[in-house]
């Protein structure tokens, strides 16, 4: 039993600093409304979270690990995208959290395929489907449906690209709560024009892609990316077309917007403007920008060998410590076994030698302490009666006293009086095992037998109650005669009145009142 009250002890205990330890989900909150604002930022709310997240954010860890994904995407640190949504895929399903699970899965998707064309890429787009489906997420199904187009775009196929998109146009242009899917149309409808040198067509998608801009649902990280792009194309179709004044018109609006420029579009624009400024004859400018692109080049090469070492070495070590907790754990879990069976024998011998030499001696011992202790009670119990005896004899006569006075106001208060001294004195006798409600019910037999004839379902506490309030005593007495708090007498007079099935507890008084006497 010690053992028993102990565990449960501890149990408590454990079950208390738990429900007050902190939650950081606020900070997972805060970090997603600022990814598209300030990504660096974000990833500041996040890595603030204390870890093991399982105390700190639990439930939440996929929703965690999309989040710094996104961040490492805004802010250009690769070799740490791709991991992030393979942790948020992994405890997104382990947390029944779907719509993360599909998200997740999306962008494993675009980036396997994309980045490092790998036609494996399809079980995280039909992944994706499947927990889309499973969180009802209808506009997550809806960017599924872009995909195809989008393969069809990053391939070159125009034409494909165009008919896929113009078939689904009015259902992306139909979400309303968020105007991305449409936005995401147009802009390749009008980069798929541009390539094909349609200009009709590609002002046409470009003015509809532009009308976007104001749209709330919109971010300024996806308009400004897209629109940036679309500005190296244009410049380039102008370039090719040797109309350099439209094609500086383009570059120098897409420099405007040189910290929303992926990796391609950014060589591309130190390219053609290279390229511009010969045709002019301005050899000087133009040797800047060849500089320039030389200097780029340079940076994305050494990123791409940094990127892929980096992303070697997290792979190498994730399995490498996978590999070496594995092993680890069945060691510790070889030793534990081992240990615990010698403990066992050991104790299962300790326990047959010592329980026969104790046993005679212990059973004796008890049987004697078990007769001290009866003999002890027995006595205490003749001394507590007898108390009691001349107690309610002497509460028997006050009451006679009491029924003899013909002022009813008098009478009255003279029984108030009288039972704050029975429920003083009843306290006194709360630990030998006398019950407050015997003694008023040998006092007021007739009220409470009619009482509980009528409504059986009650308790003694709520007798005891309804008696109280039959003389006139206020919520805040009653409490102070059971010894609980004015709340809790609220609450049994609202049981109360169920039970009698009254209209609310404000007219429990007067039917108490007008139903019986004491």
């Amino acid at each position: 039993m010690r053992l028993l009250f102990s565990a449960l002890f501890i149990f408590q205990v454990m079950l208390s600093m738990a429900q007050t330890e902190k939650n950081y989900s606020h900070l997972i909150d805060a970090a997603d409304a600022l990814i598209s604002v300030d990504a660096n930022k974000a990833l500041q709310y996040l890595d603030s979270i204390p870890s093991p997240l399982e105390k700190s954010i639990n439930g939440r860890i996929g929703e965690y690990y999309l989040l710094k994904g996104y961040c490492y995407d805004h802010t250009l640190q690769e070799t740490k995208v791709y991991p992030s949504y393979l942790l948020s895929n992994r405890y997104a399903i382990e947390e029944n959290d779907y719509d993360t699970a599909g998200k997740a899965n999306l962008e494993l998707f675009t980036y396997t395929y994309f980045i490092k064309k790998d036609s494996t890429a399809l079980k995280y787009l039909d992944a994706a489907e499947k927990y889309y489906t499973l969180s009802n997420n209808t506009n997550g199904l809806i960017h599924i449906k872009q995909m195809p187009a989008y393969v069809a775009f990053t391939e070159q196929e125009y034409d494909k690209c165009n008919n896929l998109l113009l078939e689904n146009l009015d259902t992306y242009k139909n979400v309303t709560d968020d105007a991305y899917y449409y936005l995401f149309a147009n802009f390749m409808l009008a980069s798929n024009y541009i390539h094909k040198e349609d200009l009709k067509n590609a002002n046409k998608y470009l003015k509809e892609f532009k009308s976007l801009k104001t749209n709330p649902t919109i971010t300024a990280y996806n308009y400004n990316g897209y629109k940036v792009t679309l500005d190296i194309c244009m410049s380039h179709l102008h370039l090719s077309n040797n109309e350099i004044d439209s094609t500086l018109y383009y570059l120098s609006s897409a420099n405007k917007l040189r910290d929303y420029m992926s990796l391609i579009p950014k060589g591309e624009y130190f390219s053609f403007s290279a390229e511009a400024y010969n045709i002019l004859g301005k050899e000087d400018i133009s040797k800047k920008y060849l500089d320039s692109l030389r200097d780029f080049q340079k940076e994305v090469l050494i990123d791409n060998i940094e990127a892929g070492s980096a992303l070697n070495e997290i792979l190498t070590n994730s399995e490498e410590s996978l590999i070496k907790k594995s092993e680890e754990s069945n060691i510790v879990k070889k030793w534990l076994l081992a240990i615990g069976i010698l403990l066992v024998i050991l104790l299962l011998l300790f326990l047959f030698g010592y329980k026969r030499f104790k046993s005679n001696k212990d059973k004796f011992s008890r049987q004697q302490k078990d007769f001290s202790k009866l003999k002890s009670s027995n006595e205490k119990l003749k001394v507590r009666t007898q108390e009691l005896e001349i107690y309610i004899s002497e509460v028997k006569e006050k009451v006679k006293q009491i029924s003899s006075i013909n002022d009813e106001e008098s009478q009255q208060n003279k029984i108030r009086s009288l039972y704050r001294s029975i429920n003083a004195e009843a306290n006194n006798y709360k630990n030998s095992g006398d019950n407050h409600i015997n003694i008023l019910k040998e006092l007021n037999e007739p009220f409470f037998d009619s009482i509980k004839n009528d409504f059986p379902i009650l308790t003694d506490t709520e007798f005891l109650v309804c008696y109280y309030l039959k003389l006139g005593f206020k919520n805040k007495e009653i409490a102070f005669f059971l010894d609980r708090s004015i709340r809790s007498v609220e609450s049994q007079r609202y049981r109360i009145s169920n039970k009698m099935n009254l209209e609310n507890s404000k007219v429990l008084v007067d039917y108490i009142n007008n139903t019986y006497a004491y």
